[in-house]
């Protein structure tokens, strides 16, 4: 596996780059991590999540624009 970077997550985002869950996003959220998805992952990826039991405030996440808490990930193509 090839690294491909580490990203801010917005914690409401996990569960569906993770579990595939996206069950509690509105249609805007389930756009954005899909469209993240497509943009960077188009032929699969495996994330190692850092600092999941410790997220933090940003206001540049790697999806979406508004000021969130995050989490780091480190994306590898798989």
């Amino acid at each position: 596996m090839k690294f491909a970077g580490t990203f801010a997550i917005p914690t409401w985002a996990v569960n569906a780059i993770e579990y595939w869950d996206f069950s509690g996003l509105d249609d805007l959220d389930t756009e954005l991590v899909q469209s993240f998805i497509d943009a960077n992952f188009k032929h699969g990826f495996v994330v190692d999540w850092r600092g999941i039991d410790e997220p933090y405030t940003t206001s540049c996440p790697d999806i979406g624009s508004l000021l969130t808490e995050a989490v780091d990930a480190d994306f590898y193509h798989a």
